[in-house]
């Protein structure tokens, strides 16, 4: 009897290069600091790297508009790939954020007015950008140095905020011109199969950073990130993250309001990257802790021809302290938040989401986003 694989045509191996694809995304967010914000996504993507986790090689240039009056651009290049075993991302910009949070200093921050008023608000502009290397060790390892530069200008928006106030009673001085560079260097372990919704694999990261220039300080990150799947067809998911930031020296407030990140950079302890269903950096202090779990159920899965596309359910809990330089750290104290969510996911890194439920602060919060926590 003739073998039946002995018929059938030989596959043809397409060697053609990824074309690069255009892409315009505009897109509304709200949040109870920025109300209101317009945003425009421009720039071209191809598909670049298949190694776990697989990414892919995007340039542009976001634009971004509020109706509390921030404005901003910023612009990035990420390249996988770039030469063997390594991935590269440049990105630079230049914002005012016209009501930038401050609710005080230290974990037990307390709001007595609503979190729409000027009073838990300063003025805060930025400009700076950075560049981030990845270097492939063996296999998972990988090698993460670094470099970023911002110049910062603080203001109170007028004598009767939160900011002033701690301003006049000595707590915060930061309210002139200051530049601040860092150097970074660390080590990562991915065995994630994607990066913007992983459904197997764990992240572990280890990262120093050391400030120079108007202010000098030392931060350090640890992280712990595993995805669990279950069932044959990976559609349920349980994620667990662990994040510890700690530092010592001079760390201005606006400063303490950056999280620690080994890639894009990101905002305050509280909101969706972080502490979700708070406001965004509701909490400002030198060191911070912060678990989390989730249970995502994957309700669609649709390939596209830059990635696919993905709807998902979940439950999630949050809970999370911090404590200043001078302060142990403890138990007591703990934020916490708990809800469900749902995500729709276009490409390899494009996600819309929502999450409501219940948190310590105020009791029941939702909030919208297009960056999530893991």
């Amino acid at each position: 009897m003739p073998d039946a694989r002995a018929q059938l045509p030989p596959q043809r191996i397409d060697s053609r290069p990824a074309p690069w694809l255009f892409r315009l995304i505009p897109y509304p967010t709200y949040d109870n600091v920025e109300g209101l914000a317009g945003h425009v996504n421009v720039g071209v993507i191809k598909r670049s790297n298949e190694a776990p986790p697989p990414v892919s090689l995007a340039m542009g240039i976001e634009a971004t508009a509020s109706t509390a009056g921030t404005v901003g651009i910023n612009a990035r290049y990420d390249a996988p790939g770039w030469w063997a075993g390594t991935r590269l991302l440049v990105w630079a910009g230049a914002e005012r954020l016209r009501r930038a949070p401050y609710f005080g200093l230290g974990n037990n921050s307390t709001t007595s007015d609503s979190l729409e008023d000027r009073f838990y608000r300063y003025e805060l502009t930025r400009i700076g950008g950075g560049i981030t290397l990845q270097q492939r060790l063996a296999g998972p390892l990988r090698l993460h140095v670094a470099a970023q530069w911002r110049r910062y200008q603080a203001r109170s928006l007028d004598d009767s905020t939160a900011f002033a106030r701690d301003v006049r009673a000595g707590l915060v001085s930061d309210t002139v011109s200051a530049h601040a560079a860092e150097l970074r260097a660390g080590v990562l372990f991915d065995t994630r199969d994607e990066e913007a919704s992983p459904s197997r694999g764990v992240f572990l990261e280890a990262m120093a950073v050391s400030g120079t220039g108007d202010v000098r300080y030392t931060r350090w990150l640890a992280g712990a990130r595993a995805f669990v799947p279950l069932g044959e067809f990976e559609q349920w998911v349980v994620a667990v993250r662990q994040t510890l930031e700690l530092s010592e020296g001079n760390v201005p407030v606006f400063v303490q309001y950056e999280r620690l990140t080994t890639w894009y950079p990101e905002d305050g302890f509280g909101g969706p990257t972080s502490l979700r269903l708070y406001a965004p950096g509701r909490f400002v202090a030198e060191n911070r802790g912060i678990a989390s779990i989730d249970i995502r159920k994957k309700l669609l899965d649709f390939p596209l021809r830059t990635g696919p596309m993905r709807a998902w359910g979940l439950m999630f809990a949050d809970a999370g302290r911090l404590w200043d330089q001078d302060a142990s750290p403890s138990l007591r104290g703990l934020h916490w938040a708990g809800g469900i969510g749902g995500r729709l996911q276009f490409g390899k890194g494009t996600i819309f989401g929502l999450d409501l439920g219940l948190n310590g602060d105020d009791g029941f919060g939702f909030a919208f986003g297009t960056s999530f926590a893991f």
